[in-house]
């Protein structure tokens, strides 16, 4: 083994390398691959994030759903004060003889409000009891 090494040292032209040697032209090749595997990478990214949050405005739901049914005979319609909640004004309307839980889901169904909150000047459609 050692007199393969030191033939090779004194004969370098004895040793040739089962490697090829890369050029310039290559290596710009290798350097420009790289390049655009990274980029297409971000751009990949890019497109997936775009997509999920275009399709999430599309999920996403108003709570303008639609007109509210005109106010019938046994109704009655309300403004909301500043500081009015809901299980205060259906504790006002039922007085008793109802169950409070229930009164606000039928005001919320027939207001089509798809959450408890109140805005002062807001007008409300008290259903029958």
């Amino acid at each position: 083994m050692f007199g393969v090494l030191i033939m090779m040292m004194m004969n370098p032209s004895f040793y040739k390398s089962i490697h090829k040697k890369e050029t310039a032209a290559s290596e710009s090749i290798r350097e420009i691959t790289g390049l655009l595997q990274r980029h297409a990478l971000k751009a990949i990214v890019s497109i997936i994030v775009f997509v999920l949050l275009f399709s999430s405005f599309l999920l996403i739901q108003t709570n303008a759903s639609g007109e509210v049914a005109p106010v019938t005979i046994d109704e009655q319609v309300i403004i909301v004060a500043s500081g009015d909640t809901l299980w205060e004004i259906a504790d006002r309307f039922t007085e008793g003889s109802q169950d409070i839980r229930r009164y606000i889901y039928d005001i919320k169904q027939r207001n089509q409000l798809s959450s408890s909150e109140l805005m002062p000047g807001q007008q409300l459609i008290m259903p029958k009891q």
